[in-house]
């Protein structure tokens, strides 16, 4: 067994026995909060577990279950740091993992006027085998906002417990959380995962797959074309954007 870590997309993977692999998962929010030189307004709470809700997609999307997160703050642990850290527990409780351990920093030293807040997500997975499907399809969950529009959106972002229920659907056999890079980038990394050519649905909106998708307010799920149909009827909320043929 080598322990070597690897990077496959945006997690770096630890194999540690012949069976399992720690996975590691992070994301960053600057900006985004209430302070004299933050560039979209909201609560501390809002900018937290916007990031907090993207590490957690990935390592979900991926398979792993979350066994610890770290908070990385450059906020004075008083009030500031005690709010984002309440907040962080409130989520993981809302998501189903109360009992994850959550340890981090502050920024203590200097009074920063600008929030950043980082946060990293430990889990394990089973290995992953290659890919033996020979055609998917792809469904899009969510809408894509950035900026403001995500504070103006906040009660139609899907939860994070949502992509937890597809993942143990056993049609999916892929998802990806979509980001700053945008719908049709993250349909490319599919499509090279799964060694196949991308047919775009034609009645996908060019410019809403060109945009990005902020704090990941778009997932894609990619199931067995063979069970498309009955994917589609249980998951109405779920739109086709394209198939993976080989």
């Amino acid at each position: 067994m080598t322990t070597i870590s690897h990077q496959y997309r945006d997690l770096t993977i630890t194999p540690i026995s012949d069976q399992e692999d720690i996975v590691v998962s992070c994301d960053v929010s600057a900006g985004f909060g209430n302070r004299e030189y933050d560039i979209v307004k909201c609560s501390p709470e809002i900018s937290v577990s916007l990031t907090l809700r993207t590490a957690m997609l990935e390592l979900i999307s991926y398979g792993a279950e979350p066994m610890t997160v770290v908070d990385t703050l450059s906020v004075e642990y008083n009030p500031t740091g005690k709010r984002i850290i309440a907040q962080m527990k409130k989520d993981m409780v809302e998501m189903g993992f109360p009992d994850i351990a959550i340890n981090g920093s502050t920024e203590d030293n200097l009074d920063i006027q600008m929030t950043s807040v980082s946060v990293t997500v430990v889990g394990r997975a089973r290995h992953k085998s290659p890919s033996t499907f020979k055609n998917l399809s792809v469904f899009q969950l969510g809408n894509p906002y950035m900026g403001n529009e995500v504070l103006a959106n906040l009660h139609s972002i899907f939860p994070v417990r949502d992509a937890i229920d597809l993942r143990k659907n056993n049609s999916v056999v892929d998802m990806i959380p979509v980001g700053s890079k945008g719908i049709e980038y993250e349909l490319g990394v599919l499509t090279e995962t799964h060694d196949s050519k991308l047919e775009l649905d034609s009645h996908i909106d060019h410019d809403e797959i060109n945009k990005t998708a902020g704090p990941s307010t778009v997932l894609l799920v990619a199931v067995d074309e063979s069970l498309e149909k009955s994917f589609s009827s249980f998951n109405p909320d779920l739109k086709h954007v394209a198939w993976l043929r080989k």
